[in-house]
């Protein structure tokens, strides 16, 4: 009986995580937000060579920058000059992507954040945002002139994402730069942690009645 009643506490806590969880995604929307000092940074300032590669560890091994593009790679860099405009980093060195890039993290985030600047000959970039379940969660034009000048993007998203697909409109869907990387990790909702917390007190009071 105490095995029978301890597991129906942990199906109810899984079923109502998972009824919350659902009800949120099909409520997600991701929205622009200001500048913000984020729980993990990245500004590329660690390295000191300029170097080409296909993924890079970022924001102190939170995540993973990937390049998805053949021929393409990930960047960096002490400056680029490409379609007639220089980029120079705010400081120290850059990370650029030279093809659709994917950003990737060991776990769920809410916040992304980036100084953003463009050299590919065409305005702007789609980014994509995926869940732990790959499900699209979001979908928003970044705004990234094809101009001289870093430009702040960020979001906030109502449902955790784990992946993030990047893809210009310019050559290659790249030449784009990042500096001063922001990412605030995911905080359990409210509700979920209520309900959990429930079914665990709701599971200690059993045992110890012997139920």
């Amino acid at each position: 009986m105490r095995t029978s009643h301890h597991h129906q506490a942990l199906a109810f806590a899984t079923t109502a995580f998972l009824a919350l969880t659902l009800q949120s995604r099909a409520h997600a929307a991701v929205t622009g937000i200001s500048p913000f000092s984020g729980q993990y940074t990245d500004t590329f300032d660690q390295y000191s060579s300029v170097n080409a590669l296909q993924s890079l560890a970022v924001c102190d091994g939170l995540g993973t920058l990937t390049n998805l593009t053949v021929g393409g790679a990930i960047k960096l860099e002490f400056g680029s000059t490409f379609q007639g405009y220089h980029v120079a980093p705010l400081s120290g060195m850059m990370c650029g992507q030279l093809g659709v890039a994917q950003w990737t993290f060991t776990q769920p985030v809410s916040d992304f954040g980036a100084w953003f600047e463009n050299n590919s000959g065409q305005d702007n970039a789609t980014v994509r945002f995926f869940d732990a379940q790959n499900v699209m969660v979001g979908q928003v034009i970044a705004g990234i002139p094809f101009a001289e000048g870093w430009t702040w993007n960020g979001w906030h998203s109502d449902v955790p994402f784990t992946r993030m697909v990047v893809s210009g409109n310019g050559v290659g869907n790249g030449f784009l730069w990042y500096e001063n990387v922001q990412v605030n990790a995911a905080i359990p909702a409210p509700g979920c942690l209520t309900v959990l917390a429930l079914a665990a007190a709701t599971s200690r009071r059993r045992r110890r009645l012997g139920l």
